[in-house]
């Protein structure tokens, strides 16, 4: 059987016959699926016996179709780690691509479970250190401990904004932090009080510093923007991100208003699929089209153990 994940299987169980014929019983199936191994069946009854049917190669009486179908995998979140001294650029929907913040996140989560410091700067004023909790949480790590060595800043102009940009290499030289987040690059870039000329100078000083720290200090840099430019900036300016950036990860809504889920496509690789980080890729739907069984008409062609259940 092929292990390809993005396939859908379509297999077919023998009869399965109760212990005793007479009983009319119908019974849920709890099943997992061993591939190459069989499949391991559980009847819910009082006693949970288990049994296990051998997936030999033999001709049925009658079948029972079934369908297993694999969860389509999402997209490895550990194939899109940032690497250090590389500026990462993160680009997606919502304001200042609001939606690539749960990205950006789940590596600082790790980074900060793993012991590590890193520099979050706020340039979208949207920054909740709650959301981290949960997430550390669920990796056994110490909350407040890992809550400690994320630095935060938060620029509400964008003159404030390249200030806390612009201390980031003397920080560095200190805190040695592997990751630096930049979230909200382009938000502040809109103001009616800031000139298209001053904030391209800015601009490009800005993405200057970002390419230092990834290059001297060996840091991975993470820049989040929206996918387009937002109003009132200049186009030029994500155009010139993209240019300097080693990395792109774009992603997009896919699907429809209440069950829509971002779609992330890692442009440098090639990979591309929907941002799953806490699914696991092994899990699968079992769907049994008959949930009764056939009676005993005649001998099973495939090997089952007795089933002895108690009698009520």
């Amino acid at each position: 059987m092929d292990d390809d994940p993005w396939t859908i299987f379509t297999m077919t169980a023998a009869l399965l016959h109760h212990a005793s014929p007479t009983s009319p019983e119908v019974f849920e199936l709890d099943v997992q699926i061993q591939f190459n191994q069989g499949v391991f069946t559980r009847i819910d009854d009082l006693i949970h016996r288990p049994s296990m049917i051998h997936m030999r190669h033999q001709q049925t009486t009658e079948l029972l179709e079934i369908g297993v179908i694999q969860r389509r995998r999402g997209i490895d979140p550990s194939a899109l780690q940032p690497v250090r001294g590389q500026l990462y650029h993160l680009s997606g929907p919502g304001r200042a691509g609001k939606s690539m913040r749960c990205v950006a996140e789940h590596w600082v989560t790790h980074a900060l479970a793993q012991g590590e410091v890193v520099h979050w700067v706020d340039g979208a004023c949207r920054i909740d250190p709650s959301r981290f909790i949960p997430r550390l949480e669920m990796l056994g790590a110490d909350v407040e401990a890992c809550l400690a060595r994320l630095y935060l800043s938060r620029g509400f102009t964008l003159h404030q904004l390249d200030r806390q940009i612009e201390r980031l290499p003397h920080e560095l030289a200190i805190t040695r932090a592997p990751m630096v987040v930049i979230d909200g690059l382009l938000a502040m870039h809109g103001d009616d009080a800031v000139s298209r000329l001053e904030s391209r100078t800015l601009f490009r000083r800005h993405v200057g510093i970002l390419r230092q720290l990834s290059g001297q200090h060996h840091a991975a840099v993470i820049a989040i923007t929206g996918s387009s430019s937002p109003q009132h900036v200049d186009p030029r300016l994500l155009q010139h991100l993209h240019r300097h950036a080693q990395n792109h990860l774009k992603g997009s809504w896919n699907g429809g208003r209440r069950r829509r889920r971002l779609y992330l496509r890692h442009v440098r690789s090639g990979l591309r699929g929907h941002w799953r980080p806490f699914e696991s890729p092994a899990q699968t739907h079992f769907r049994l089209t008959e949930r009764k069984f056939n009676r005993w008409t005649v001998h099973p062609s495939v090997g089952v153990m007795t089933l002895q259940h108690q009698d009520e």
